[in-house]
């Protein structure tokens, strides 16, 4: 899975130097022309765990539950409109024996503008929800980034790499738990939002 263009940028913002897969060299934080084995004696790596570091935080357990919230709240909306769109339904339907063909065709018609309208407008709530996450994830990793850093110097280390490049590792180089408790303390949960979320 490719990493998103937001989290390179926070960890070229924060001055971590990131090795993944891929990366050329003198990109991972050596100079041009040295190999990593020549460089190998004085660096430290440290691994880290993106998605739990997010989903495990306060501030990540904050953003789950405001979206759990509005999800049960928009569904119970949800639930409230196809029950009156229902009744409305049926009472046209029974209305249609006296109602003159032209009358009935006009309001059939304008029922299911308004049933669409409806639909859109729950579909762009829902929307608003993925769209809350992301924004609040991208300034979650807009904070963290300087808490990372100083997780890495803490832990003597020079390079952080994400836990997923790692085929094998040794104990001890994953430095997700730690980051999370100075993040905790640190940023905290990160509320209120800038953006808050108001859904429906």
């Amino acid at each position: 899975m490719m990493r998103p263009d937001w989290v390179l940028a926070w960890i070229g913002a924060a001055g971590i130097q990131l090795a993944a897969p891929g990366f050329a060299q003198g990109t991972q934080g050596f100079p041009l022309g040295q190999s990593f084995d020549e460089a190998a004696p004085t660096l430290q790596l440290r691994t880290l765990n993106e998605e739990r570091l997010f989903r495990d935080s306060a501030f990540g357990q904050r953003v789950a539950a405001e979206i759990d919230a509005a999800s049960r709240a928009l569904e119970l909306e949800n639930e409230e409109l196809l029950e009156q769109l229902t009744t409305r339904e049926l009472e046209l339907t029974e209305a249609r024996a006296t109602m003159p063909p032209v009358q009935f065709r006009a309001a059939a018609e304008a029922f299911d503008r308004e049933a669409e309208a409806i639909r859109r407008s729950q579909a762009e709530k829902r929307q608003r929800l993925s769209m809350y996450e992301d924004a609040e994830q991208r300034r979650f990793f807009q904070l963290a980034a300087p808490v990372l850093q100083q997780v890495l110097v803490s832990e003597g280390a020079q390079v952080l790499i994400d836990s997923r490049a790692v085929i094998i590792g040794v104990s001890g180089m994953d430095m997700t738990d730690p980051s999370i408790a100075a993040l905790n303390e640190g940023i905290g949960d990160g509320a209120p939002s800038p953006t808050p979320l108001r859904v429906p």
